[in-house]
């Protein structure tokens, strides 16, 4: 079992708040993911919100390269200290580092608060905005996706230039772990790889350029098909690469990427089975999204997402940050469910992507739905939780 990646059982640590909900009432969520900007200056073919930033969506209903307004963005945080919350997922959208006033938003969060916070980046933006010592300081974790084992496949698949390529990420990185070591902090400093039949065959290079470097972790998992992708030719909507890809190409790789990282290594192998076992769900077995009311997106449209999968699509939002507080937002129960039973019930997850986000957690979820009225159940959760808590790392961000 992953100790930093199991959403299932991290949602038994928050017991209280699953029992709560359960019981009618709206607690606060457990992780806020938020994007302090839509705009990224890499062109990441993969990227799960590609149609609010890629050039070949401009023009849609979704292209939006917004970045959240300094006021907002104050008010927001200011907001969320004093709410129940117990981590911010820094992230995007585009690349959340390309809003000059992160920096100073993550500072005041961690000066003012217990909320945990943790970001997903590029990478590429920390040297221009001085962020080593105030992310090293502030941030529980930070994951630096790179996708590739050398400097040419880099720098070609996600489009970068002088300021924002391999050699300026690959120095970002030395450069945190230089800081983190200074200071004596205590962040988990990972990397991620997203696995792609344009990169799969360097799986092997991206595991011994990381085996030297000293991060924490190397996280692989698999691409995942957005909805927003062009899917009309198939007959049964959206269709995930095939399973043979990840059986007789993918795995073997995995495997020896393993032995050379060791304890290093760590893969979301839940998604990869999902992808392999059922395709004609994908591990979609749940009838309500769940999850999603415990981990919302804040886009840098200013708009309350129901989740990080939803983004740029205003239908699934509760509301809009530029326009009222997030605890009015938050603490509408009625549209909220209204947008739910949409999402739920009228359209059955057919306009939701595969795995996404709260697909994990929802996979919980609904098992404990469905068993809750079972005495003593959970007596029994909360015993096993008491282990989870002990065992996992990063709980709250789930």
């Amino acid at each position: 079992m992953s100790q930093i990646f199991n959403p299932q059982q991290k949602i038994l640590c928050h017991l209280d708040k699953v029992e709560s909900y359960f019981n009618n009432k709206n607690p606060d969520p457990i992780t806020i993911e938020i994007d302090p900007s839509n705009s990224c200056n890499h062109s990441c073919p993969f990227c799960i919100s590609g149609h609010l930033h890629l050039q070949k969506y401009k023009g849609t209903e979704f292209f939006n390269r917004t970045i959240l307004e300094k006021e907002c963005f104050e008010k927001l945080i200011k907001e969320l200290v004093t709410t129940n919350i117990q981590a911010i997922n820094w992230t995007g959208g585009g690349e959340p580092t390309m809003n000059p006033y992160l920096g100073k938003a993550i500072a005041y969060i961690k000066n003012n608060s217990n909320i945990e916070m943790g970001m997903f980046t590029n990478g590429s933006m920390l040297k221009k905005f001085d962020l080593f010592e105030t992310f090293s300081k502030s941030l529980s974790w930070i994951r630096v996706s790179i996708d590739a084992g050398e400097e040419k496949t880099y720098n070609d698949l996600r489009k970068t230039n002088n300021s924002n390529n391999f050699k300026v990420v690959i120095e970002n990185i030395k450069k945190l772990i230089e800081t983190k070591k200074k200071i004596k902090s205590k962040i988990v400093i990972g990397v991620g790889f997203v696995v792609t039949k344009d990169n799969y065959t360097e799986i092997k290079k991206f595991s011994k350029l990381f085996k030297e470097i000293e991060v924490d972790y190397c996280q692989f998992k698999p691409e995942i098909i957005q909805i927003e992708r062009d899917h009309k030719n198939s007959p049964h909507g959206l269709v995930q690469v095939e399973p043979d890809f990840w059986l007789k190409k993918v795995i073997d790789l995995l495997n020896e990427a393993k032995n050379i990282l060791g304890e290093k290594f760590e893969c979301n192998s839940y998604k990869i089975e999902d992808l392999i076992v059922d395709i004609n769900n994908y591990g979609r077995n749940y009838k309500e999204c769940i999850g999603s009311q415990f981990q919302p997106c804040i886009g840098a449209d200013g708009y309350v997402y129901v989740c990080t999968n939803h983004r740029g699509h205003k239908k699934y939002s509760y509301g809009n940050i530029y326009e009222k507080s997030f605890k009015e937002i938050w603490g509408n129960i009625v549209e909220k469910r209204r947008v739910m039973n949409i999402i739920n019930n009228d359209e059955k997850f057919s306009k939701c992507t595969h795995l996404c986000k709260p697909h994990e957690s929802n996979k919980m979820l609904w098992s404990i739905k469905n068993n809750m009225n079972q005495e003593d159940y959970f007596k029994e959760l909360r015993e096993k939780s008491i282990n989870l808590n002990k065992t996992l790392k990063h709980i709250n961000f789930i």
